[in-house]
């Protein structure tokens, strides 16, 4: 018999079985809806399988896709067919050893674009103790886009630090860590990565040193990065231009931190603002001297034909003192000529073909004759003429020049062989050659004292010399560059202190000169008569010009400037006007039109010490270059009253 007692504790029991099974089906769903919740948040697709690998679970959808069409079905359907049998043999290996395995796949995305997929595969056991497993599929075409997009920011930055010539570097100041890339190693020529002050100490060029030291305390102390132009030397010996830029990652204090930046090898740039700056400075020196030259000019013209009418009335005791002064007078005029030519301004004769080689032989055989007998020269040259565009005077007197210098280099280290080597470079080999025409190369070499850098440098200024005064006048290579200008050529020296000296000299290559007939020219022609206007600024020229006319029976007016020069013309006409091509106010280019006007039968001749452009030659009837000679004075005004 069952007590009441006994039959109210099994309700009690019973109860409690039911409270702890409604709690227990309370649990489960609360964890489905969360699981199911988690699923959905994921940005994965996750799949579970059987052991026959079809499908029982899967937490998305693709669009399109039904679940009856889904579950049930073999999951390597759902798998490209180029990867279905990496993810065959994925899953085999992960049910068989028990580990997570792993693939690469391309699958339709949720709006059915093409995604790339990471796809994770875990074993897992079925509730009949079977091994099924799960794929975890996560989309990373966002991850390959940006790696893409790295790669080809990192690519673009390769070839703009190649193409910038840039090397990259940083510096922890706390750690000491230095860190250089493959440019940066290249540029500096070193293995071994130097922090800043052993870069310092190590690496830059010791005139510099000492600049770049503050400009980097300065750094280190304002945190502010300073870009720094300066050289540096390398362990091979070479200097090259280096500027460095950067920025600089401060501390809490302000102090620098961590440096981070480049160097940039700026020597071909260096190397063009220096060609340049010379450039320019000879320019400068050009106008300078063109000036200074017109002046002397101007007062030769006043001193040498006033020494020839003192000679006509002076004792014949008083010869020799007129002989002097009228050398030295000349002298001067040769410098005139020089600077002039160095300026631009003054091209006496016009070029003509001319054999560079047989010139070279030529100087050459008369230097062996003349220069110190343990002096060996030798003139290397092809059999056959090389014609350059040149007047043979001009060409000796570079040529000249180049060899007195290989003279007194060879003295002064007492060695002894200068010598002259000649070629041709034809075609188009050589770009420097006149349309492609070919050029001849000339080098005056010897393994004299050689010549500092410096030396190079104002190697072609006027008047700067390294020899010892009175030993030279520092005209001879800037003479030398003029004329070589000029005719369209380059010269250029190669030189090392103690190791010699060579001077190439690059014309273009002409054709040989075709045969021409004698020219004989008249003699003198009678000037009496001869009424001639003298137009010219400058005062000695116009008394001596009257003077020397007038005692050769010309009849002589003067005008200082172009309004008087057409008064006296309307006044009496002219037979031969003598204008001054550089008068300031009016000058003679601008003049002549009028003149032509009012005298239009009149001989017109540019009295002037510069070059005169072939288009104004053609303008005038005669080009007189001052200064001049008595004789060749009286003669020119002559042919010009009788043509």
């Amino acid at each position: 018999m069952t007590t009441p007692a006994a039959t109210g504790t099994q309700s009690e029991v019973e109860r409690l079985r039911r409270r702890i099974a409604e709690l227990e089906r309370s649990s489960e769903r609360e964890l489905a809806v969360f699981l199911e919740a988690l699923l959905v948040a994921l940005p994965a697709v996750v799949v579970r399988f059987d052991s026959a690998l079809r499908i029982r679970f899967v937490s998305q959808l693709v669009p399109g896709l039904r679940e009856e069409d889904v579950l049930g079905a073999p999951a390597l359907d759902f798998i490209a067919a180029e990867d279905r049998e990496r993810a065959r043999a994925t899953i085999e290996t992960a049910l068989q050893t028990g580990e997570t395995g792993g693939y690469e796949t391309v699958g339709p995305g949720p709006n059915g674009e093409r995604r790339t997929y990471q796809v994770f595969v875990t074993p897992a056991r079925e509730p009949d103790g079977s091994m099924g497993g799960c794929f975890v599929a996560i989309d990373t075409s966002g991850l390959h886009a940006r790696e893409r997009a790295l790669a080809e920011s990192e690519q673009k930055l390769r070839i703009a630090l190649a193409s910038t010539k840039l090397g990259l570097w940083s510096w922890d100041v706390g750690s000491g860590e230095v860190l250089w890339d493959d440019r940066m190693h290249q540029i500096m020529g070193r293995d071994e990565a130097l922090t800043l002050p052993e870069y310092v100490e190590q690496a830059v060029h010791p005139e510099d040193r000492e600049a770049i030291r503050q400009g980097g305390e300065r750094m280190m102390a304002s945190g502010r990065f300073e870009a720094m132009p300066h050289r540096i030397l390398r362990p091979d010996g070479e200097v090259r231009w280096m500027l460095t830029v950067g920025e600089v990652e401060p501390d809490t204090n302000g102090r620098a931190a961590r440096l981070m930046g480049g160097n940039l090898d700026i020597t071909e740039q260096r190397g063009l603002e220096d060609q340049l700056r010379r450039s320019q400075k000879l320019e400068a020196v050009g106008r300078l001297t063109a000036g200074v030259a017109h002046n002397f000019n101007n007062m030769l013209m006043a001193i040498l034909p006033s020494l020839e009418l003192l000679r006509r009335v002076v004792p014949p005791t008083h010869t020799a003192l007129l002989d002097d002064a009228t050398a030295a007078s000349e002298r001067a005029a040769e410098m005139v000529r020089k600077l002039m030519t160095f300026a631009g301004q003054r091209r006496p004769l016009p070029p003509r073909a001319c054999d560079a080689g047989g010139l070279a032989q030529h100087l050459m055989d008369m230097c062996a004759r003349t220069f110190d007998r343990h002096i060996g020269l030798h003139c290397s040259r092809p059999a056959e003429p090389l014609f350059v565009e040149a007047d043979a005077a001009d060409l000796e007197q570079v040529l000249m020049n180049l060899l007195l210098n290989a003279r007194d280099a060879v003295l002064e280290a007492q060695t002894a062989r200068p010598r002259i080597e000649l070629l041709a470079t034809l075609g188009d080999a050589d770009p420097r050659g006149a349309d492609g025409g070919g050029v001849v190369v000339l080098r005056v070499t010897d393994n004299g004292s050689g010549m500092s850098e410096l030396a190079k440098q104002h190697a072609f200024e006027p008047f700067f010399t390294s020899k010892e005064v009175g030993q030279g006048t520092g005209l001879g290579l800037a003479t030398s560059y003029a004329i070589v200008r000029d005719l369209g050529g380059h010269i250029e020296i190669d030189s090392t202190p103690g190791a010699g000296t060579t001077v190439t000299v690059t014309l273009p290559l002409t054709t040989a000169p075709a045969r021409e007939e004698p020219n004989v020219r008249p003699g003198r022609l009678d000037a009496k008569g001869v009424r001639v206007l003298v137009i010219d600024d400058e005062p000695l020229i116009r008394r001596l010009t009257q003077q020397v006319l007038e005692e050769a029976g010309c009849r002589v007016r003067l005008a200082s400037d172009g309004a008087q020069a057409l008064a006296a013309l309307e006044r009496e006409l002219a037979d031969v006007i003598l204008l001054d091509r550089s008068m300031p106010g009016m000058p003679g280019a601008s003049l002549l039109a009028n003149l032509r006007r009012l005298a239009p039968r009149a001989r017109v001749a540019y009295f002037t010490g510069e070059d005169v452009p072939a288009a104004e030659r053609a303008a005038v009837d005669a080009v007189i270059s001052k200064p001049i000679h008595i004789a060749e004075l009286e003669r020119t005004i002559g042919d010009l009253a009788r043509w």
